[in-house]
């Protein structure tokens, strides 16, 4: 109990000091300018871009749109998301060509059980993707819609299905290639110091934590709460794109894995004290030791001294807790090695990832009736559009939304994609030239990426319907119906993603509660019980909800009231 006492008697202390900084406060620089670092990155995705363009013609393959497309996919402002994104893509890629092989070459004649192997076959890809996370869930998004992308294709023409995968393929690789290096070696941007921002960020979230224990408004600090969730979920993305860019990002990966556990502990530890202490943590010890002295034999009229004595264990655990964090914080910023023993837990939701395995089948085999009903030329196309959307956007939160934005932006994006490819490519009489064409368009397309996601979309609708290649055929018609397509297919994911259980807060907040408790009770009746990976597969879990419920604050703080759990 002494111990208990002077640990109690210093928490003021560990809770008010504030440790050094992970790193000094860095400079502002003008590379660091977001409208800098936006037309920085529109150039090298235009270079990267003309540079797979041009070895694509040079070896003569046969539709060089999608090297140029899939540079301007992988593309990042961030050298490490460039190198992540790009390995985990050719792993997908493989992936797709392996079942499309075994699709084409095994079902092609027979149009329906094709296309209904096709749609199980992303609804498992997006049902895997939906269950895990970071780059490992978009490596099965990769292999679910290449084999769409590709597959169709190569079913159509079976005579020449393994030179047009074989092609696909190589295209696919040379534009990640050509992404890769001059990400690497035009401008790099590491995303190390970004990182280290993360994490200091992450750490001071901590401490202010910690801090308002002990203060009355503790409820009222709800944004300080989510904010901490936000910083964390950041961190975790960033530290698994750094992982492939630079030996010393692998090497302090597992400091930092210490650091940020060390950092969720106190939340944890602060979330449960505050919840039964309120403004009581900062013992008097005095105090507490004339109750032990005058208390009673029998438990009756003990109730004044074990409250404080719980206040006083509250505080040793989150004093103990912050220490941990600055130890912690202090080995990373030292560059010490520390083994990688944080917790490793995370908690996937199968229900929903069935419900997108499910969504994304349906889009897949309605979008398919509807071309075989039809036997519309251009239905494979709305078949490709409609597969390609639910494995990209049917996991994402407010799916509906993202979809009319997608909608809205092909309606914008139709007139200068119209004027590049009928009014500046006619134009051009040699790769130069060609280039020049291309510059307006990709470039503005780049700015965009760097800031909205939704900027890509153009490209998109561009290497699809210009059909780039040695010798340039103008088919307005093909373009239109093309064109036509695409609007069908991302009508036909609309709808099922509007219709077939829409995501609701309520409904993200039920599954999240049902969760947690079921992830009690699995802790509570394990054998050797492990509460780091509780604690971080917890935080993880919330931080994705928190996300989904980025606009509905109340059902957001409901959550995060639900996961405390007392010690």
């Amino acid at each position: 109990m002494d111990d208990g006492v002077m640990m109690t008697a210093s928490v003021s202390t560990t809770i008010a000091g504030m440790p050094p900084r992970l790193a000094p406060a860095a400079p502002v620089r003008w590379a660091d300018n977001p409208a800098v670092v936006a037309v920085v990155f529109a150039i090298k995705a235009f270079l990267a871009g003309l540079l797979a363009l041009f070895i694509a013609f040079w070896l003569g393959l046969d539709e060089p749109r999608w090297a140029l497309l899939t540079v301007f996919i992988v593309s990042q402002p961030d050298s490490g998301l460039v190198l992540a994104k790009g390995f985990y893509r050719i792993l997908g890629t493989i992936a797709g060509v392996l079942v499309s092989i075994a699709l084409v070459f095994g079902l092609s004649q027979s149009g329906e059980l094709f296309l209904a192997s096709l749609a199980l076959w992303i609804g498992l890809c997006n049902f895997a993707a939906a269950a895990l996370r970071n780059f490992a869930s978009y490596g099965f998004l990769l292999a679910g819609y290449t084999v769409a992308v590709i597959g169709i294709s190569a079913a159509l023409n079976p005579d020449q299905a393994f030179p047009l995968l074989l092609a696909r393929f190589t295209e696919i690789v040379l534009g990640i290639v050509c992404a890769s290096l001059v990400s690497r070696m035009v401008f790099p941007r590491d995303l190390m110091p970004k990182l280290v921002g993360l994490v200091e960020a992450l750490r001071r979230g901590a401490e202010r934590l910690a801090a308002a224990v002990r203060r009355v408004d503790w409820q009222d600090r709800a944004g300080e709460r989510r904010q901490f969730l936000t910083d964390f979920a950041a961190v975790e993305t960033t530290r698994a794109s750094a992982y492939f860019e630079s030996p010393e990002a692998r090497a302090c990966n597992g400091a930092l894995r210490q650091l940020v556990g060390a950092a969720l502990h106190v939340s944890a530890v602060a979330e449960a004290t505050a919840g039964r202490t309120g403004s009581r943590l900062a013992a008097d010890v005095p105090q507490i030791a004339d109750l032990i002295r005058a208390a009673p034999d029998t438990p009756r009229g003990n109730g004044e001294l074990v409250s404080r004595i719980v206040d006083a264990v509250d505080a040793r655990a989150l004093a103990e807790a912050v220490v941990r964090l600055r130890a912690a914080a202090a080995a990373f910023d030292q560059g010490t090695a520390a083994d990688d023993d944080a917790g490793r837990g995370f908690w996937s939701d199968p229900v929903a990832a069935a419900l997108t395995g499910i969504r994304s089948a349906l889009v897949v085999a309605v979008a398919s009736a509807f071309w075989i009903v039809t036997a519309w030329p251009n239905g494979a196309i709305a078949v490709i559009v409609a597969a390609t959307m639910c494995s990209l956007f049917g996991d994402l939160e407010q799916p509906v939304k993202i979809s009319l934005a997608l909608v809205a932006t092909l309606l914008i994006a139709f007139i200068p994609v119209f004027g590049t490819v009928y009014g500046l490519l006619p134009m051009a009489t040699d790769f130069v030239s060609m280039s020049v064409a291309l510059a307006p368009l990709l470039l503005a397309c780049g700015v965009i990426i760097a800031r909205l996601p939704l900027g890509l979309f153009p490209v998109a609708y561009f290497t699809v319907g210009s059909n780039i290649d040695n010798v340039m055929n103008y088919d307005l018609s093909a373009f239109l119906n093309t064109s036509i397509a695409i609007l069908m297919g991302m009508g036909f994911a609309l709808v099922l993603f509007a219709v077939f259980f829409p995501e609701t807060p309520r409904r993200i907040g039920n599954r999240f509660h049902r969760q947690l408790l079921v992830r009690l009770g699995r802790l509570c009746s394990a054998e050797h019980p492990t509460v780091a990976d509780h604690e971080r597969a917890l935080y993880e879990r919330l931080a994705a909800t928190i996300v989904r419920l980025k606009n509905e604050p109340a059902a957001a703080r409901a959550c995060i009231a639900g996961a405390i759990v007392p010690r």
